[in-house]
């Protein structure tokens, strides 16, 4: 794959750490709205996409800057803790904890008259498009006015038999700095001492000096032995042939359940789809938020069929829905759109950023 072109942190940030409750420091960084807003406006929370193992918050998706802080809302972006160490509903408290920093935080960080924190919008791409679909489950006071779902894994039993009804392959001999041996161990690897809450989302080493990616995350950054690790463990995984049985390990922690059925209800609970269906099926109180998907019909890293149904399911429980679906387009497409220039533009990011602010209450004159 060649080089991607160099992407930085959009300028104009501030950076801000806490401790949350499980010890670890979390980070996160603070764009206010471009132009500079008159009146309390509403904040875009985006939380990074790196396949639960790998990623890293502080050069977010270019397009939410072109979008949603031009029409005038405040953007936010945090770290979580990464798996195999921390298990998926770890890396969902991390995520819902630093929302809540960030309710009681932008006011002092922002001005009180220029942020108005119960109007807040999720946005996450890929594995982060699971994390805000699952806190949408668990935010009621008050929920999110919309999320924006980009091409994330919503069922996880569905993507397992889809990766079992896939034609048998030999995995591609592995050339990495690690051995599989090595990467296999550190994929059983529990230790909260080794945790990390960012990494490298792909071969960045191969692309970029430490140097020359420290100035484009805006931190000092290097490629210790630790991390590059950690990246190795991501890319491995997603390289495998049984990759999705691999993820599982690495974010669910089976050896941790007594038997199957335990682990398969655990497993459950953190797909929302099937969290979704089990409400409808008990007829209870959906209240689930607006949402807005965007996914690329060629995905192969996570089927656009996630998409498909989730977005069904919403729409026969009542819930607003907008499908932004491109055709051919693999995961991570949406990366080339770096403003509003870019053809196709109009047609797939508009609609989403019109829909966003028809549900938060914002009249946005941009185009």
């Amino acid at each position: 794959m060649a080089a991607p072109e160099p992407r930085a942190a959009p300028p104009g940030f501030t950076d801000y750490t806490f401790t949350s409750t499980s010890g670890t420091t979390l980070s996160v960084r603070v764009w206010p709205a471009d132009p500079p807003v008159s009146a309390p406006a509403p904040f875009v929370s985006l939380t990074h996409g790196g396949g639960l193992l790998a990623g890293q918050h502080y050069i977010p998706p270019p397009w939410p800057f072109p979008g949603f802080r031009t029409r005038g809302y405040h953007v936010v972006s945090h770290s979580y803790r990464l798996a195999p160490q921390a298990r998926l509903d770890e890396q969902l408290a991390d995520c819902l904890e630093a929302l809540k920093w960030c309710r009681a935080e932008l006011p002092a960080i922002l001005g009180e008259d220029k942020v108005d924190v119960d109007r807040y919008v999720l946005y996450g791409d890929s594995a982060g498009g699971l994390l805000v679909t699952l806190m949408g489950l668990h935010l009621t006071n008050p929920p999110p006015r919309a999320i924006v779902n980009v091409y994330g894994a919503m069922d996880f039993p569905g993507l397992l038999a889809a990766e079992e009804q896939m034609p048998a392959r030999e995995a591609e001999p592995w050339t990495g700095e690690f051995s599989e041996s090595e990467l296999e161990r550190f994929l059983h690897d529990r230790d909260p001492a080794n945790v990390m809450t960012a990494s490298t989302g792909w071969r960045e080493m191969e692309w970029f000096n430490d140097t020359e990616l420290s100035r484009l995350m805006g931190i000092e950054f290097r490629y210790t032995k630790r991390m590059r690790l950690q990246a190795e463990l991501h890319i491995w995984r997603s390289m495998h042939p049984k990759g999705i049985s691999l993820l599982m390990t690495a974010i669910m922690h089976p050896e941790k359940f007594d038997n199957e059925a335990e682990l398969r209800e655990f497993s459950l609970s953190l797909s929302p789809l099937q969290v979704l269906r089990q409400r409808q099926a008990e007829g209870g109180n959906m209240g689930y938020p607006p949402t807005a998907f965007l996914h690329g019909t060629g995905d192969t890293a996570v089927p656009v069929q996630q998409s498909y149904d989730m977005a069904k399911t919403l729409k026969e429980m009542g819930v607003p829905v907008v499908e932004q679906y491109e055709e051919g387009e693999e995961h991570v497409f949406d990366h080339k759109y770096m403003n509003d220039n870019v053809e196709g533009w109009k047609t797939y990011i508009l609609p989403i950023l019109e829909f966003v602010d028809l549900h938060v209450g914002l009249n946005s004159s941009a185009a």
